[in-house]
């Protein structure tokens, strides 16, 4: 009965996070500091040598519950060009998906203080998915585990100005579709085309505050997920908001540049679905180191 359950609430979580084996791409509560985790052209904002990292931890105090760990290195090649590579390893139950992938960004100006960034990247996602850590009775269907490796590419844009933002990408542009049907055993693992449109806008309020709303939308043929966010900023140093995904959470967030080379965020999502009955919420902390 322990196992059942547990083989249960593991495709629930997957359900929840992944559409059941569908990969999809992680959620940012931090998405306006991340960006270029899912729009390779945002990778030409860093004037300087910057390692950013993202670590978020869903439906706490459920075991094997969805976790990803997100890393990316940007480097300003000149004015206009930036180069980096990004690096997202997301767990959930019994699957692990790690993708890697270099990217380019160019800058045009199109206007006074206004600048257009255009990006592309390449890389791929290894998907792992371990039936043997189940310790189910025989059963061809899982008498293996399932490994394969999908080969994707993407592209983005991102608008700039010294008031407003506004960004659109696809960081999976190619749906893929692969099939093992050796041994008799058959395991998929695919990946759905997505969307991600974002833009806000800064209202200084004084010398010392900027208020900030912006939205992100994510759409695919699976799922459509939107988050509204508000912030306010304090001295140019430390910033404090609100976040609401439709329908699904809400929560608080925090982002702090303690020196000009190091900042820090947090934020916390308390969930809106049923799975809210047993977790605890969900936390993600983002690190900026700038050279």
């Amino acid at each position: 009965m322990k196992l059942y359950k547990s083989v249960v609430l593991g495709f629930l979580l997957i359900g929840c996070a992944f559409n059941t084996f569908a990969q999809q791409e992680p959620t940012y509560t931090l998405y306006r500091y991340n960006t270029a985790f899912f729009n390779p052209a945002a990778f030409g904002l860093d004037e300087n040598v910057s390692l950013r990292s993202d670590f978020r931890s869903q439906f706490v105090n459920i075991e094997n519950a969805p976790e990803t760990q997100s890393f990316y290195l940007s480097i300003p090649v000149n004015e206009k060009i930036g180069v980096g590579v990004t690096t997202i390893v997301d767990n959930v139950f019994i699957e692990q998906a790690t993708s890697l992938f270099a990217s380019f960004s160019y800058k045009l100006q199109i206007g006074f203080a206004t600048d257009l960034y255009f990006g592309i990247q390449a890389g791929g996602t290894f998907v792992n998915i371990d039936f043997n850590s189940l310790d189910l009775p025989t059963d061809p269907l899982f008498a293996q585990n399932a490994n394969t490796f999908n080969p994707n590419v993407g592209a983005g844009l991102y608008l700039k100005n010294e008031n407003y933002f506004a960004s659109l990408s696809s960081p999976r542009i190619l749906s893929t579709d692969r099939i093992d049907d050796e041994s008799g055993v058959v395991t998929t693992a695919n990946n759905e085309l997505q969307l991600y449109l974002s833009g806000g806008y800064h209202f200084k309020l004084s010398d010392a505050v900027v208020f900030t709303p912006s939205s992100l939308l994510r759409f695919s043929s699976d799922e459509t997920v939107l988050d509204v966010t508000a912030t306010f900023k304090f001295l140019d140093r430390f910033e404090v908001g609100a976040n609401y995904r439709l329908d699904r959470a809400l929560g608080g967030l925090a982002y702090v540049s303690i020196q000009n080379w190091l900042e820090i965020g947090y934020a916390y999502e308390s969930n809106t679905s049923d799975i809210n009955t047993f977790e605890d919420g969900t936390h993600e902390i983002a690190l900026a180191f700038k050279f």
